[in-house]
């Protein structure tokens, strides 16, 4: 089936023999002379070619990109066909493959009949129909660390789960290969069904069950003979993104599935290469075909996501220029994000298209850490990367399989953008994408000098929700003895009380415990809570056991900016420590210190030191807050301090010294135990708090703290 054969071959040597071609097509398209180059040579190796042709008024943006919905840009597309049909059938230009809601028609030309194409005043683009494959590597388990039916836990999701966000009420749509609906993580999913695998000439044959494409309806797209190979890939991507037997889950575990079918079997042996013939590929067009359906009935099944595990060709640089990117785009603006997997080559620098599109989403591989697949395309073009070395999800003959790729990364992510859309449903593709790019764990590949964002679903939902997360690694379970006792400080600078959630997680194996979700915490104020605590109040469906797990990690999500410590009180030692430590790194002590002991208690005296940056002789303001209430209690004055200089002085000093603030009725021998102090923003300097434990005649610095949010 030679039609579809596109050759990359050099055309300076035609360059006289095409020039009357090459000249009006540069003027009308101007399109990448890689393109220029594929028609050209199909054509002179065949004797015609397969070409997409844009219409004109798409590309002035009249008023198809105007219209506000499905059925206006229908009416605009039949206006725009009416300007260029009687032209094309008066130069025998026959439309084979022409599109409801959107500006594009496809056709087969010769020589002949690509020249008087050009001419054609409707005509705005002339673009190439390459060939496309399924994004894959073999279905064998590689070396490089095991996925399992870990993958979906490694990226975040779990808590999200947790909080009801599932995906219900929303679809992913899967263009690719037979996908077998019937699998036990498919089934009930299905909306929508539907085939746009084509016929062409005698090697290329649809797979669409009736014989006739397109094909609508159910069982579209499930042609999935047992022991074929034609569903696997499309069966296993699916249940990835939205799967869900009760057992085992993909991303979207609640959300529907509309799977779309655009590969033909194709019996051509040079056209396969180098896949042995038979064969199963697709084309842009057929693909364009299938995303216009999705356009056109998005809005009736709730699609948030399209997955495109397909592709062809390698880019060095956005392919802006495929006919794709106008309806990815259309698709993006009524919030529908296009998710397509990178390729599978190992290169650095390029990607397949359609991934290479720059509003679509382009997927890379990792393992369940942060490791770069060994085949997968690592690219500063790139958007996102999620796991894809030996996933273990749906077989079509049944049961589940492991499979490698980043067409199984694609889905991942597909997945995380329903969930996401589960819990805002307002959000905006842009947003979203911007949430995933700022809380993903960085990834880089050796020898290339950036960073690509791995997918983190719950965090991205906390950062579109505006809600601060911080982990606490290894704290104390209320068991461990000998050692001391855990606490958690949580400080609020924000205008507005807030609360804080705490899940419990076991610290070697991840498993989350339960919930703890603090009282309300005034501004100002800092809460005070130990472990045994959460041990006794966290919501589970089961008791915490009472055994001998020595740590926790807490994961900490407020609703407000501010800071948070944990620290360490060893009794018997007669030592209070700070156990602060924080993915992003910590904080000192700057304009800000928590839990200041008050100073009545005399085992454990707290001292504030003032430092100048400035360069002048200075005084420092310091504000005194009830660590419980929020209330201020009023100023402290510090003596002139010099440049460069520190002054120390004792929390007796600060409290004898302190003017309260007017109409106040605090009673200073009455304050409480914690006091939180901040420094005047108009002092060039930092502070600094230590504790001098008596008992044990040891000094330790009790600033370092994790920042929540903008503030601290």
């Amino acid at each position: 089936m030679k039609r579809w054969t596109i050759f990359f071959k050099s055309a300076i040597a035609r360059s006289i023999k095409w020039g009357a071609v090459l000249m009006p097509m540069a003027m009308a398209t101007n399109p990448a002379q890689a393109q220029l180059e594929s028609i050209l040579s199909q054509i002179e190796t065949a004797g015609h070619a397969r070409v997409i042709v844009r219409m004109k008024e798409a590309t002035e943006g009249h008023s198809w990109a105007q219209a506000s919905s499905v059925y206006g840009q229908q009416v605009a597309v039949r206006k725009m066909r009416e300007r260029i049909d009687a032209a094309m059938v008066q130069r025998n230009l026959i439309v084979e493959q022409s599109f409801s809601s959107l500006p594009f028609v496809g056709l087969q030309v010769n020589r002949e009949e690509l020249f008087e194409l050009l001419t054609l005043d409707g005509v705005g683009g002339v673009y190439p129909v390459t060939v496309e494959r399924k994004a894959k590597t073999e279905a064998t388990v590689l070396t490089e660390g095991a996925s399992l039916a870990s993958s979906v836990f490694s990226i975040d999701v779990e808590d999200a789960w947790a909080r009801g966000f599932l995906g219900e009420g929303l679809t992913v749509a899967v263009i690719d290969g037979g996908i077998a609906t019937n699998h036990a993580m498919l089934s009930g999913k299905v909306v929508g069904e539907a085939c746009f695998s084509g016929t062409f000439g005698v090697d290329t044959v649809t797979q669409c069950p009736s014989g006739q494409t397109p094909e609508i309806g159910y069982g579209a797209a499930s042609n999935c003979p047992f022991g074929s190979d034609r569903c696997d890939h499309g069966t296993h991507v699916a249940s990835i993104a939205v799967g869900n037997d009760g057992v085992n889950f993909g991303v979207a575990r609640a959300a529907k599935l509309m799977p779309i079918d655009v590969f033909s079997e194709v019996s051509s042996a040079s056209v396969c290469d180098p896949d042995p013939a038979p064969c199963q590929l697709t084309d842009s067009l057929v693909v364009l075909d299938a995303l216009n359906y999705v356009n056109e009935i998005a809005d009736v099944f709730n699609v948030v996501a399209v997955n495109l595990s397909l592709g062809g060709g390698s880019n060095t640089g956005p392919c802006d220029s495929d006919p794709r990117r106008l309806v990815i785009d259309m698709l993006r603006d009524k919030g529908v994000v296009t998710t397509a997997a990178a390729g599978n080559q190992g290169s650095n620098g390029s990607i397949n298209a359609p991934a290479c599109i720059s509003s679509a989403v382009a997927v890379g591989a990792t393992n369940d850490g942060a490791k770069v697949a060994s085949f997968s395309n690592f690219s500063s073009f790139m958007n996102v990367m999620a796991p894809g070395v030996n996933v273990r999800a749906a077989d079509p003959d049944g049961g589940l399989i492991s499979r490698s790729g980043t067409s199984v990364a694609a889905p991942h992510v597909a997945g995380a953008y329903v969930v996401i859309r589960s819990a805002l449903a307002q959000a905006t593709v842009d947003e979203i994408d911007n949430a995933i790019a700022v809380t993903g764990l960085d990834v880089s590949r050796t020898g290339q000098n950036f960073t690509l964002p791995r997918l983190q679903v719950h965090k991205a939902i906390l950062e579109l929700q505006g809600i601060n997360i911080k982990v606490f690694n290894n704290v104390l379970s209320s068991r461990t003895t000998g050692v001391g006792e855990a606490y958690i400080r949580l400080y609020n600078s924000s205008s507005e009380a807030g609360s804080a959630r705490v899940t419990l997680r076991d610290a070697e194996t991840g498993a989350q415990l339960g919930n703890w979700t603090s009282p309300n915490i005034p501004v100002h104020a800092s809460f005070q809570f130990n472990v045994s605590r959460l041990e006794t109040e966290a919501v589970s469906g089961t008791v915490i056991a009472r055994d001998d797990r020595p740590y926790y990690n807490l994961v900490v999500e407020s609703d407000f900016d501010g800071a948070m410590q944990h620290v360490l009180w060893q009794q018997a030692a007669g030592v209070l420590s700070n156990m602060t430590s924080c993915s992003d790194g910590i904080s000192g002590g700057e304009r800000l210190l928590l839990n200041v002991h008050n100073a009545s208690i005399l085992e454990y005296q707290s001292s504030v030191r003032v430092y100048n940056d400035g360069s002048a002789i200075s005084t420092a303001i310091i504000e005194v807050f009830n660590a419980m209430t929020g209330e201020s209690v009023g100023q402290w004055v510090s003596p002139p301090i010099e440049a460069g200089a520190a002054y120390e002085a004792s929390m007796t000093e600060v409290i004898n010294g302190i003017e309260l603030v007017e109409g106040s009725l605090v009673v200073l021998d009455d304050l409480p135990v914690h006091l939180n102090v901040e420094l005047s923003r108009d002092f060039n300097g930092y502070l600094q708090h230590t504790i001098h434990n008596a008992g044990s005649a040891v000094l330790t610095d009790m600033s370092a703290k994790c920042l929540l949010g903008n503030n601290g």
